[in-house]
């Protein structure tokens, strides 16, 4: 299993609103395929900074998703993750 770990902040101006980020959480049954399961921490210390943890089948299946258009909040928050050069932290889960 490939996980992807991002940072992202929410305000309008570097990184996603308030709003796409609790619509995000409302369509958050619709997954791309692939993508197991996902979760978003706050970080206690910073404010406005929260972490996406996502469990992929595999790193294609993730890169398909960002290429796409069927996913549009959560390939927002990549993108701003990216463009921003917020932290990003790509692993294999090891049981």
């Amino acid at each position: 299993m490939y996980v992807n770990i991002l940072t992202f902040k929410i305000n309008e101006k570097n990184g996603i609103s308030s709003n796409e980020l609790s619509m995000l959480e409302d369509n958050i049954m619709t997954k791309p395929k692939g993508l197991d399961r996902l979760h978003i921490f706050k970080d206690k210390k910073t404010e406005n900074k929260f972490y996406l943890i996502e469990y992929w089948s595999s790193k294609d299946l993730r890169d398909q998703m960002e290429g796409s258009s069927g996913y549009p909040f959560l390939s927002k928050i990549h993108q701003s993750s990216v463009a921003n050069n917020y932290k990003k932290i790509e692993c294999d889960v090891v049981i």
